[in-house]
């Protein structure tokens, strides 16, 4: 038998910590699952950047098959070094800001999926696939061709 019925996890005194526990928890599980705590692991953010800003952007992170997805809760600077990626407070546990240097980004190209177009991003030596959305997605793709062509010269 279960030492806790389930009415007594409702009581106020077991209701905070329950739901302290399975937030924290459940962030950890998605920021290991999408692969951000991977690229955290090489591309830690220390300062804010200068650049185009985004806010509240959508976005996936993960396998290809099975992404991690963002919900208006994507924070994103691009800028002509890279990019940097952070997630709402709220949601931020295992998930640090990160900063994306393009010469470390593997190819960014622009996908379909049914109406909605999106930049689909690729990080060297690294697991995890980024993909934004709207006009994020295509200041993403803007940005990275702008530096390509100066390096292409």
């Amino acid at each position: 038998m279960s030492q806790f019925p389930p009415s007594e996890l409702l009581e106020p005194q077991w209701f905070i910590p329950f739901f302290a526990v399975m937030w924290f928890g459940a962030g950890g599980a998605l920021a290991l699952l999408s692969g951000w705590w991977s690229l955290a692991s090489h591309f830690r953010a220390v300062n804010t950047v200068a650049g185009e800003r985004f806010r509240f952007v959508s976005g996936s992170m993960g396998f290809r098959f099975f992404p991690v997805n963002y919900g208006n809760c994507l924070f994103l600077t691009v800028n002509d070094k890279g990019f940097r990626l952070a997630i709402l407070f709220l949601f931020r546990f295992l998930s640090p800001p990160l900063f994306i240097p393009w010469e470390r980004v593997e190819s960014v190209v622009e996908r379909r999926f049914l109406f909605m177009r999106y930049a689909a991003i690729r990080v060297r030596e690294s697991w995890p696939n980024l993909s934004f959305y709207g006009k994020a997605g295509k200041g993403i793709l803007e940005a990275y061709a702008r530096v390509s062509s100066k390096r292409a010269l």
